[in-house]
């Protein structure tokens, strides 16, 4: 236990796993919280009546970090699996089943052959990868240029980047391997080809086949949140609505006046620069060079059998070269089917690249027009939508450019030298998704605990 008091800026995922962490060693905490609730882009929206998730839906099941933190919440045996599993991805008009892979990587040649979605010339070339030489540059790379080298554009173009794209909204071309995807940044390490590699980094795994990919409490994300909201407003300080600003020294920090013995920073990287200028300007310029995507998730609600996929189907991946709107489209009724139970469709669909900002000069109702048009193409929709919610995430995910992981290290390091007692958290370091979030959070509250 501890008598330490510490200060938590940003009242999102990363912060509140901070928080909680601290409060159970005993820590003072106060968080400061500029919205006017707590969760940051995990938050939902009312639409026809039903609560739908406005950002993430669901979380990586493979990683212990959300898991653990859900049951010592209580919501360990409320957590459920998706009840469709098998994504499709457009090329043209059709959709094509996902061949095996990991994040796009294929793992068998003849199931890549057999999914139809790269063409033979893309086949044969992506097998080349099995006997061609040992090319390992030192240090990172782009995933776009492991690829490419490896497997060819195709594969890249069509199988690859989609399904990134629908995790980071980036640019596999200027997505550095080791720290934007580090399974295929420890795959690389372990044959010169790609495909092999591969499968030896899934044989190292074992994970269980039956084993569900992705995880989310009954009643979505947001219960975790509540969870969260209401253990940290038992023992915390909770201020939201409210600006911080840090002052002091090393030996007595304040935010907003308050005087503190560490402070936690878990905003996202703008932010997190604007609060740190003064005190730490050479940490606060490496943090500003993380550039960030915008996207925007829309939600549709349809009447019953507007659609022509089968209930097995989760989603749907679109390519950046197909030109579409949507980035991606998820059958929310599929996956989860308790969110309706009179036939109702919700879909959940993802706009925006960081290649791809056409879509930020459509208002709300143009963007919807867009992305219809997109889906009576695509997945044969037929009626109109009987209610649609537009959220637009402005600057929202984070770019992990090629060496991201040295510019962490610059920062992290400059601030340990800079404003001793100040510490970062959130997904700007070392990963987009929920499990990342959360032991990043966990990660700092154990530095201010030291």
């Amino acid at each position: 236990m501890t008598d330490r008091s510490v200060a938590v800026i940003g009242g999102g995922i990363s912060g509140l796993a901070a928080a909680h962490h601290l409060l159970d060693a005993g820590a003072s905490v106060t968080v400061f919280e500029s919205a006017s609730t707590l969760g940051g882009k995990i938050a939902s929206a009312t639409v026809d009546g039903i609560a739908l998730p406005t950002a993430p839906d669901a979380f990586l099941a493979r990683q212990p970090q959300v898991i653990d933190l859900a049951t010592e919440l209580g919501l360990g045996d409320q957590l459920i699996a998706p009840t469709a599993r098998e994504a499709r991805i457009a090329r043209g008009t059709v959709l094509h089943p996902l061949p095996p892979n990991l994040l796009g990587i294929p793992t068998d040649i003849d199931a890549l052959q057999a999914s139809e979605l790269i063409s033979p010339e893309g086949v044969s070339r992506a097998a080349l990868d099995l006997d061609a030489a040992d090319d390992r540059p030192d240090g990172d790379e782009s995933v776009g240029a492991l690829v490419r080298r490896r497997l060819g554009d195709e594969v890249l173009e069509y199988l690859v980047d989609p399904l990134l794209g629908g995790i980071n909204a980036g640019d596999s071309d200027q997505l550095s391997a080791l720290s934007g995807v580090p399974q295929v940044g420890a795959a690389r390490a372990l044959a010169p080809s790609l495909i092999e590699a591969v499968r030896m980094l899934r044989a190292r795994a074992t994970p269980n086949p039956e084993a569900p990919v992705f995880l989310t409490p009954i009643g979505g994300l947001q219960a975790l949140i509540d969870a969260l909201d209401h253990r940290i407003r038992q023992d915390a300080t909770v201020r939201c609505d409210t600006a911080a600003t840090i002052a002091g020294t090393p030996q007595a920090w304040t935010v907003n006046g308050q005087g503190f013995d560490h402070v936690i920073v878990a905003t996202p990287a703008a932010p997190a620069s604007n609060l740190l200028d003064h005190l730490a300007p050479s940490t606060a310029t490496e943090i500003r060079k993380i550039e960030s995507s915008s996207v925007a998730l829309v939600l549709l609600v349809l009447p019953p059998d507007s659609i022509d996929l089968h209930h097995s189907i989760s989603g749907v991946l679109v390519p950046r070269l197909e030109g579409r709107t949507i980035t991606a489209v998820s059958i929310a009724t599929h996956k989860w089917p308790h969110l309706t139970s009179d036939g109702r469709i919700v879909l959940r669909v993802s706009v925006g690249r960081r290649t791809k900002t056409a879509w930020l000069d459509l208002d709300d109702a143009q963007l919807v027009d867009a992305i219809t048009s997109d889906l009576a193409e695509l997945i044969g929709l037929r009626d109109e939508p009987i209610a649609t919610h537009v959220t637009r995430w402005m600057d929202a995910l984070p770019q992990y450019d090629v060496d991201h992981a040295q510019r962490v290290e610059r920062i992290e390091n400059g601030l340990a030298q800079e404003a001793p007692g100040i510490h970062l958290a959130g997904p700007m370091l070392r990963g987009l998704g929920l499990p990342a979030c959360v032991g990043g959070g966990r990660a700092a509250a154990a530095q201010a605990l030291q």
